[in-house]
């Protein structure tokens, strides 16, 4: 017997553990693969937005440096163990509006402040 929601969602968390693998540095590498291996972490991945799906080229989600690191503003939708997870590999845009400006962003699952 299988389960498809049970599927979709743990691959959803190992592609996120494939994104950090790939791309992320020795430091992200060692701060997220562990829990996210073992399964003491959930990850989800944020690329839908309304008004342009899961669209990677049509991003609006921005992140900007701050002081106090980056700051997101945007709207994901459709986020796959969005309510369960505790980390959201989340992807934005912190370039031009051309396919080199899209970045990836880890958000650990906490008290969200959104601003309007």
């Amino acid at each position: 017997m299988a389960c498809p929601s049970v599927a979709s969602f743990l691959s959803i968390h190992n592609m996120c553990g494939g994104m950090i693998d790939r791309f992320g540095t020795p430091e992200q590498k060692a701060k997220w693969l562990p829990d996210l291996c073992s399964m003491r972490k959930v990850f989800s991945y944020c690329l839908t937005e309304p008004g342009s799906g899961s669209d990677a080229a049509a991003l609006r989600t921005r992140a900007a440096r701050s002081n106090e690191g980056w700051r997101l503003n945007g709207t994901k939708a459709f986020i796959s163990g969005g309510g369960y997870s505790d980390a959201y590999v989340v992807m934005c845009r912190s370039g031009d509006n051309s396919p080199r400006g899209i970045s990836t962003v880890v958000v650990e699952a906490g008290p969200f402040r959104p601003t309007t």
